[in-house]
């Protein structure tokens, strides 16, 4: 998300909050009873997010798997939290709900300046808590940069990282590798997304 969630005042029950998404059209994060306002995303955060579900959608057309978009809502019942991961990848060992998921085999967020903090830390704490996690992917919007934690069988967590458009993330849960120039296709970096004009210097100019 583009700016860490904002809180509201009264604690809800999940029926409540469901009722509040669907009053107000808005998304929230929830966490024991307390709802937060998600705000929208950058242009760079939405083509990162969307090349990479598509980039997912292709490498695992063939698997038992579903890749959802920011639209999704996850539930991470031991955390009494829902919230809306940039990408998922729901699998066999997922369950799916009318209005939610659980136990995605991998979580993928677009990094950005408000939340990096959050998505590196209680986020990825949370995430942690959900026992079919094997991969959270985090992307930088900088440069082509992707970082990996994946847990192995016996809960431990390891990271790797890739960085250029010649690099790949390589997921071991399905022998697949992601080729960052698939994740940032057609995004520009070290230039000004909304460059402001330049005034001519009009002293120098001649007349005939």
């Amino acid at each position: 998300m583009s700016s860490f969630p904002k809180p509201r005042n009264n604690r809800l029950t999940h029926e409540e909050y469901f009722a509040l998404e669907q009053a107000e059209d808005q998304r929230y994060e929830y966490l024991n009873g307390e709802v937060f306002a998600m705000a929208g995303g950058s242009e760079r955060h939405a083509m990162i997010g969307s090349n990479g579900l598509i980039a997912l959608g292709n490498a695992l057309r063939s698997r038992p798997c579903r890749v959802y978009s920011p639209d999704m809502k996850l539930q991470i019942a031991t955390r009494d939290k829902f919230c809306y991961p940039d990408i998922q990848v729901l699998c066999e060992s997922g369950r799916r709900h009318q209005n939610y998921v659980e136990g995605p085999t991998l979580v993928v967020e677009v990094l950005s300046d408000s939340t990096e903090s959050y998505d590196r830390g209680m986020k990825f704490e949370h995430y942690r808590a959900i026992p079919e996690l094997r991969h959270y992917l985090l992307l930088s919007q900088d440069r082509a940069h992707a970082e990996l934690f994946t847990r192995n069988e016996n809960g431990q967590w390891f990271f790797n990282e890739a960085t250029g458009m010649e690099a790949a993330v390589y997921l071991s849960t399905w022998e697949i590798e992601l080729p960052l120039a698939e994740i940032y296709r057609n995004l520009e970096f070290g230039i000004t997304e909304d460059p402001l004009p330049v005034e001519r210097d009009r002293s120098c100019v001649g007349t005939e």
